[in-house]
């Protein structure tokens, strides 16, 4: 098998999806697999959000950033405006030819399915999960450590193939 490395950086486009909690493990593997990803040199989607998006952000000044603030909804920021500005963030990167990158802290809810229309059921990384599966985007989930692929909704879960350990010591999860 090719390196994560050379695997991630074959793609001309990487958008990120985790969880906004800045002490989590979805951060500490964030972390962990950036430092993999230097010689990078396509084009990077994050969204505005703490946790997993700061940690990109920071790795990636010139990172393309999604913002909340640009799907506002009656002329404010609500739950659809985060919903829009995901679907936004993985609609980018799917016709891009991109890979999405996910840090999920929990387990997909259930109800989460392959969809070419944003539903997360509460968690924004599995939606991103499953709208980019649904538009054919290649995506690879990074899950923590213990984790696997008991993680996945049911309907996500036959997508998945585990494909190696994770910077982290968890475990990498890809659909393409």
């Amino acid at each position: 098998m090719v390196s994560l490395s050379s695997f991630v950086c074959s793609f001309p486009c990487v958008a990120f999806s985790g969880s906004r909690s800045s002490s989590s493990s979805a951060v500490f593997s964030a972390r962990a697999f950036l430092l993999v990803l230097s010689s990078f040199s396509g084009s990077v989607a994050v969204g505005c959000a703490s946790g997993v998006d700061s940690v990109v952000r920071s790795s990636f000044p010139l990172a393309s950033v999604f913002s909340v603030s640009s799907f506002l909804v009656g002329g404010r920021v609500c739950r659809a405006s985060f919903a829009r500005r995901s679907s936004a963030l993985v609609s980018f990167c799917a016709s891009s030819g991109g890979l999405l990158v996910a840090f999920p802290l929990g387990a997909c809810p259930p109800s989460v399915v392959p969809s070419s229309s944003f539903f997360g059921a509460g968690s924004g990384s599995w939606g991103s999960v499953a709208l980019a599966v649904g538009l054919g985007c290649s995506v690879l989930v990074v899950l923590p450590a213990g984790s696997g692929l008991a993680s996945f909704s049911p309907a996500l879960a036959s997508r998945f193939s585990f494909v190696g350990v994770a910077p982290c010591g968890g475990g990498l999860w890809l659909a393409s």
